[in-house]
């Protein structure tokens, strides 16, 4: 019994098992044309085994109708057994309110051969026992289904518990990162400003040589690179700090190389670029080349044909990207495991915007990130 605890499909088809050897069963408790009732049940439970979507309400119907008709013409004995493991089933599962409708019609169904007084036994204790039998088999279902729920709850529990793990675990590594890396790396900036100011303000005949200007050009150089290189850092480990798991910027070149991947691959690509992405900083540059190889991926996925259009427009404020594809044969499209939704998480890290919908005959995957990421020269 608790292995068949664990799965909801698994209880189902030990459900089956059961509930269609109770079938036999009933077929050898027949009489007259009873047999024709109980071949017209006895497939119901396979049916749902099979069919995972099956509403609750029809499995009930089909063999609760059946045994009522044997029961009032009695030619039918022990039918209701398969009604409290079709019962189970219903109540294991997640009932709607149809369904809960029906399983109490059901738990009722005893007191009508009652009222009909087609069957003597019914009229005496019989109605009240296989009330008691049907309350039995929707209680059990019911207990099941709480379990399943629990498993479902606890599963979640884990994984959530898991990815917190991983987050302590990135935000620490990008803690010791920027106090190791960071600090050293501000200290040798010192030391080139240092060195500039000293040799720009020794006295005017050592200043004034080529020599002099070339090497104070080369330090303010390399000090300009340093800061620029430590603003990159600092903006790296803030997105990885904050959720990212990416943390390969997009160079200039590589939005040609992404592309050029899927171009090779056989998909035609429409691109258009307004502004400077040069002025953009490393953190949005990572998410947008992960908003680029996710929706292209998508579109290899589920387009229906190998086409997209990316307009990507720079302000002073912002970047918005936007990647449209001609809609497939669904009307929407999931990601998977870090498909959209880690996604829009990676993009609501730096405070930016995603949406992912069909709009008209088109699949539209557009983000608006901010040009640079907050507090990341701090």
């Amino acid at each position: 019994m608790p292995a068949l605890l664990r799965d909801r499909d698994e209880f189902v088809i030990g459900a089956a098992v059961l509930g269609t050897g109770l079938g036999v069963l009933n077929l050898a408790y027949t009489s007259d044309w009873g047999w024709i009732l109980a071949l017209l049940m006895l497939p119901a439970l396979i049916v749902r085994a099979a069919w995972r979507s099956m509403p609750g309400w029809l499995l009930l119907s089909w063999v609760t109708i059946p045994t009522l008709v044997g029961d009032a013409a009695v030619v039918t004995q022990s039918a209701y057994l398969v009604v409290v493991t079709a019962l189970a089933v219903v109540a294991a599962s997640r009932p709607r309110r149809l369904d809960t409708v029906v399983m109490c019609l059901c738990l009722l169904s005893p007191f009508l051969i009652w009222l009909l007084e087609t069957n003597n036994w019914h009229r005496g204790i019989g109605a009240w026992l296989w009330f008691g039998g049907l309350l039995i088999g929707w209680a059990f279902g019911h207990v099941v289904g709480r379990q399943f729920a629990l498993i479902d709850e606890l599963e979640r529990t884990r994984t959530r518990l898991a990815e917190t793990a991983v987050a302590e675990e990135r935000r620490r590594i990008a803690r010791d990162l920027h106090d190791l890396v960071g600090h050293s790396f501000s200290v040798v900036l010192l030391h080139l400003s240092g060195a500039r100011m000293i040799l720009t303000s020794s006295p005017t005949q050592i200043a004034e040589t080529a020599e002099a200007a070339e090497a104070a050009e080369a330090l303010r150089q390399a000090e300009d690179v340093g800061r620029k290189g430590m603003d990159e850092l600092r903006q790296a480990l803030m997105l990885m700090h904050q959720g990212s798991h990416s943390l390969t910027p997009l160079r200039p070149g590589e939005l040609e190389h992404l592309l050029g991947t899927y171009r090779d691959a056989g998909m035609h690509i429409d691109i258009d670029v307004a502004g400077d992405m040069g002025g953009v900083s490393a953190a949005p540059r990572i998410v947008l080349h992960d908003v680029l190889r996710e929706a292209l991926t998508n579109v290899v996925k589920h387009a229906r044909s190998p086409e997209a259009t990316i307009r990507i427009g720079v302000d002073h404020d912002q970047v918005e990207v936007r990647v449209e594809s001609a809609l497939g044969p669904t009307s929407s499209r999931a990601g998977s495991g870090m498909g959209l939704a880690g996604l829009e998480h990676r993009v609501a890290a730096i405070d930016g915007t995603f949406q992912a919908r069909p709009d008209r005959e088109h699949w539209v995957v557009q983000a608006r990130l901010p040009r640079r990421l907050a507090g990341a020269s701090a």
